[in-house]
């Protein structure tokens, strides 16, 4: 009896380990590591379990005089392969008794399909120890000739790695090159930026942005996935974790509601899974099968919602890191999980320090100053006031500033969480006996890697006044001025001394009057 296979070796699915082990690699400035799905399986071990053995036809992949391999357990795999309805298309082996009558039925289907699939995976399932290890990496060794499933040995559970399809093989005695077919699910994390101060100013998805402490800030989790078609069912768990940010899941505005597509279908919420800690700064979302949603190879998946700043949020260079990493199926040979490399972006935010000064440069009480930010309608909102209390006078309209003891004695106004846009800082309450100073405008300009595995805050400016601060040669996030009162002049007091210069000028203007009109009278007689 001869076994003749029309396409082989040929691929197929099922043996054994779990997991992936992809790593990112941090990237000078503002490059950023690249992702992909590709899986380098020449560093991978490989076992070879013989199915059949027999005589191979030189020049061809036809095995004459086929009979049962030791790395099968025959009488396990004979029952499992006569399950009624087990594969498609009709195919029957409850008529088999022999391995050439298995055999026979195994070698008229074609490479990569659905019964030859089955078959691998029922191999797989009724496997003995009875196995030949690699002797290279890469490479599966088949000691006789015969046909083997090759199966990925490599442990890659809870790694950025995937375990390669299991493949079936007819060959002589030698050393084969596993051929590639596995691939793995990438994931990146971005956010958008804007200037509230200039029009349509959004940016797209970036690695970094710096916001105001309360802004509600745009991210978005993309998920590509690789080959799907070996797998029964594709699991994605997507785990996102934020510092001094917190998931808008009440949706103050309905646009900002948590979506969460598999290409450009939005799913309902019964299609995943959210599940949010106590502290609403970290979220996972599960999808059980993205194959059933339309998944496949090449397609994104993505999460995308509103994250709001703390009011405890790291003022400068540090920023506010968030981060996600993906985890999903990486073993078409039976269930197992890999794990991305977290992915990282930061949001910066800066604070805005007036230090109270009097004309000698001495720290000076009694002031008390509001902030203002210009948004893209030109309108200026306040930000905020400190060392007064701000409240509107119904009768007139017009905005009080009432202050407390404690408060007169401020001499240092910090505004922490602003970022970058056009600013107005006005003296709201003027330190007793000094002259109101005028509104002082400025615009904060940061430049911050926008592409870049660990973003980095590059450079801080807020025109001439405010001087950007620096520790360590890195920006502490603070923009600093003093702000200068000149005493009022004093005007003088009725019989003072104020009053006798007055006088003394008086007397000089009139005896000048006089000396000028006799003058003139003495020139006219001699003429």
């Amino acid at each position: 009896m001869k076994f003749s296979k029309k396409v082989l070796p040929m691929v197929l699915a099922m043996a054994m380990v779990p997991a992936m082990s992809m790593t990112a690699f941090a990237s000078n400035a503002s490059t950023p590591t690249t992702a992909s799905t590709t899986v380098d399986i020449s560093k991978h071990t490989f076992y070879a379990y013989q199915i059949f053995t027999g005589t191979l036809v030189e020049g061809t992949n036809t095995l004459s005089d086929v009979k049962w391999g030791d790395g099968v357990n025959s009488t396990d795999l004979l029952k499992a392969l006569k399950v009624p309805k087990t594969f498609s298309d009709g195919v029957d082996f409850s008529k088999c008794s022999t391995p050439a009558d298995v055999a026979d039925i195994v070698g008229k289907w074609s490479d990569n399909s659905n019964n030859a699939k089955t078959f691998a995976k029922l191999v797989a399932a009724n496997l003995t120890d009875v196995k030949t290890v690699g002797t290279e990496s890469g490479k599966a060794t088949l000691p006789k000739a015969g046909y083997y499933l090759i199966v990925d040995a490599t442990a890659v559970s809870s790694k950025d790695d995937a375990s390669n399809l299991s493949l079936l093989e007819v060959s002589k005695a030698e050393t084969v090159t596993v051929r590639n077919k596995t691939s793995k699910t990438t994931l990146e994390k971005k956010v958008k930026d804007v200037n509230d101060s200039v029009l349509n100013s959004e940016t797209t998805w970036q690695d970094s942005a710096d916001y105001d402490i309360g802004d509600h800030i745009p991210y978005q989790l993309t998920a590509t996935l690789g080959d799907l078609e070996n797998y029964d069912t594709y699991k994605l768990v997507f785990h996102d974790e934020m510092t001094h940010l917190k998931l808008d899941e009440n949706c103050e505005y309905s646009e900002h509601a948590l979506k969460v597509k598999v290409g450009d279908r939005e799913l309902n919420d019964n299609e995943y899974a959210l599940n949010v800690n106590q502290n609403k700064n970290a979220f996972d979302i599960t999808i059980a099968d993205v194959k059933t949603l339309g998944g496949a190879e090449g397609m994104n998946v993505t999460v995308e919602y509103y994250a709001i700043l703390g009011a405890d949020a790291v003022i400068g260079a540090t920023g506010n890191p968030n981060t996600s990493y993906l985890e999903y199926s990486n073993n078409p040979n039976k269930d197992g999980l890999g794990k991305t490399a977290p992915d990282k972006n930061i949001v910066f935010t800066y604070s805005v320090i007036a230090n109270k000064k009097d004309e000698d440069g001495n720290p000076l009480a009694g002031a008390a100053f509001e902030l203002w930010k210009k948004d893209a309608a030109g309108k200026w909102n306040s930000v905020k006031v400190i060392g007064a209390t701000k409240t509107n006078d119904p009768n007139t309209g017009k905005d009080v500033y009432t202050q407390t003891e404690t408060e007169k004695n401020n001499k240092i106004f910090e505004f922490k969480g602003i970022d970058d846009g056009e600013y107005k800082l006005s003296e709201v309450v003027t330190p007793s006996g000094y002259n109101s100073i005028s509104d002082i405008t400025f615009t904060v300009i940061a430049g911050h890697d926008i592409l870049a595995d660990n973003p980095q805050l590059r450079s801080l400016t807020a025109g001439e006044l405010f001087i950007a601060q620096t520790e360590s040669g890195k920006f502490t996030g603070a923009v600093t001025a003093d702000i200068v009162n000149k005493s009022g002049s004093q005007l003088p007091e009725t019989g003072g001394i104020g009053t006798t210069i007055f006088y003394v000028v008086g007397v000089i203007l009139m005896l000048g009057a006089g000396v000028l009109l006799v003058t003139k009278k003495r020139m006219s007689s001699n003429r």
